[in-house]
């Protein structure tokens, strides 16, 4: 009986642990090749999406705001971007890995992010992007994720109840987060 008892409470204090955070493992990365890049220009390029223009704007921006955070690149600023793209009157869903290339060099970028928003829900983003040298036209790094805000381990990274809220209820948040996680590869 007290082997019961105490498989119970043990069973019970399981229950009660917090989870551990969301450890995001969901990418490739040639590290000798972003080495490289160090220091030198980037271009993210708006991302392709389903759930209108504003949304790929977004995650765009969030992913140019990550990596700024890291301070080890030179992002090139929003606006240029844009600027070219009205000019060259550019489809997202017609970039490719040789059109990034072209367009890197426009910008005087090294490297180019293409990006495509997959999820956009309430409590639910998803993303998928990669980064493409400008130089040798090849991938060096690509990741891809959805997350949920109801996940105990998304939430882990949140101690205020807020935010644990806003997770839940606001997609651009829980996108903000996603490209964190993203960039935090890179560092």
């Amino acid at each position: 009986m007290k082997k019961g008892i105490l498989l119970s409470i043990f069973l019970l204090l399981l229950t009660c642990a917090p989870p551990k955070p969301y450890e995001f493992r969901n990418y490739s990365l040639q590290e000798n090749a972003l080495a490289d890049l160090r220091e030198k220009r980037i271009a993210v390029l708006p991302f392709e999406s389903s759930y209108g223009f504003e949304v790929g704007k977004v995650a765009a921006d969030e992913m140019s705001l990550a990596l700024g955070k890291i301070g080890k690149f030179d992002i090139v600023e929003r606006g240029r971007i844009e600027e070219l793209w009205k000019e060259q009157d550019l489809d997202k869903k017609r970039i490719d890995e040789k059109t990034a290339v072209e367009i890197g060099k426009m910008l005087g970028a090294h490297g180019v992010i293409l990006g495509a928003v997959r999820e956009y829900k309430r409590d639910k983003v998803g993303i998928a992007c990669r980064l493409v040298s400008v130089e040798t036209g090849r991938i060096i790094w690509q990741a891809s994720d959805v997350i949920k805000g109801s996940d105990r381990r998304i939430q882990a990274h949140f101690p205020d109840p807020e935010d644990r809220h806003r997770l839940s209820e606001d997609p651009d948040f829980l996108l903000s987060f996603l490209c964190q996680l993203f960039a935090e590869t890179w560092k």
